[in-house]
């Protein structure tokens, strides 16, 4: 298969064919990535991202990655950067996440003995909590592409169109190589047999499990909810792995602000003191504290950081906190 898309790489380069160059290199980069060369398979998409057509102005870039054709509407994204040196995560955790990367850069060799690696995994845990970034993580670690499910074109008010497009997107799966993130997934599998339960939803859930069923792509499904209590039983069956996130503690709150603020050099105590008074905060809330400190530092017309700026940022975070949330 590689030696016809070298073929017609060759071909297109020889041609000026730079539409038939490009999509050949994409077909390269999918068959490297399938094969377990992902090193490869990100450094040809690296490449190619940077490099500008002939027909776009100067300075554009273009991502080959993002969602054409019938999937343009329902999926959003590209490849992602992040790596695990980017994430903040419980040791047993990192661990698991790590190993699914393996087995899924082993796909071929695993396949050889019958075994399948883990690609279908559920992410649970409260908001702000490291789900969608892991996803990324991920993505950026296999050298895929990250595709998040659009929510908002997914569901339809035509009857039976919200399963059709559940369908295009899992035809697509073993075409592009990629993680899909289904965020907010308990929208979609929501438990049938409620009262308030509607004949349309016990369809889509229906047609989901059905369509999960008969994947066998080599693209990695990521469900992702805060509320798993209200997913359908039979999605836990057909799911390979179940992830749990948490609410981060004092320790790893620090980690994650000498991982944000790791140029300013602060001291450990100092960490440590607002990791501790950062009691319940989501590591979203922590991050959002770090760059309203660099924002108060800039604001200043200074370029380095103060105690008063990060304590007062995690200050206000506590006092955040207080204000209960809801109606």
């Amino acid at each position: 298969m590689r030696a016809d898309i070298l073929k017609q790489l060759i071909q297109a380069h020889l041609d000026g064919n730079e539409a038939g160059f490009r999509r050949a290199v994409i077909q390269l980069a999918s068959a490297e990535s399938q094969a377990g060369h992902t090193r490869i398979a990100e450094e040809l998409r690296r490449a190619l991202n940077t490099a500008v057509p002939k027909n776009k102005r100067e300075g554009q870039v273009v991502d080959i990655a993002q969602p054409r054709g019938p999937t343009a509407g329902l999926l959003e994204g590209g490849h992602r950067d992040e790596r695990f040196s980017d994430i903040v995560l419980p040791v047993a955790t990192r661990k698991l996440l790590e190993a699914l990367v393996k087995e899924n850069r082993a796909r071929r060799m695993l396949e050889r003995f019958q075994v399948e690696p883990r690609r279908k995994l559920l992410f649970q845990g409260p908001p702000g909590c490291g789900k969608t970034l892991a996803a990324a993580v991920l993505a950026g670690e296999m050298g895929l592409p990250l595709m998040t499910v659009r929510f908002d074109a997914l569901f339809s008010r035509f009857l039976g169109a919200t399963a059709s497009h559940l369908k295009v997107i899992f035809d697509e799966m073993p075409r592009r190589p990629a993680v899909y993130l289904f965020d907010e997934f308990d929208a979609v599998a929501q438990r049938r047999g409620d009262s308030q339960d509607v004949g349309e939803m016990r369809r889509i859930v229906t047609s989901f499990l059905q369509l999960l069923d008969a994947d066998r792509s080599a693209s990695l499904l990521i469900a992702a909810t805060n509320h798993p209590e209200l997913l359908d039983k039979a999605v836990f069956r057909r799911l390979d792995v179940q992830v749990s996130f948490e609410l981060p503690d004092s320790r790893q709150l620090a980690e994650l602000i000498e991982l944000r603020l790791h140029s300013f050099k602060l001291p450990k105590q100092l960490v440590e003191s607002v990791a501790r008074s950062a009691q319940n905060a989501s590591f979203a809330d922590a991050a959002r504290a770090c760059d309203n400190a660099i924002r108060s530092m800039v604001l200043d017309g200074r370029e380095s950081l103060t105690p008063d700026d990060v304590k007062t940022a995690f200050a206000s975070l506590s006092s955040q906190q207080a204000i209960p949330r809801g109606g």
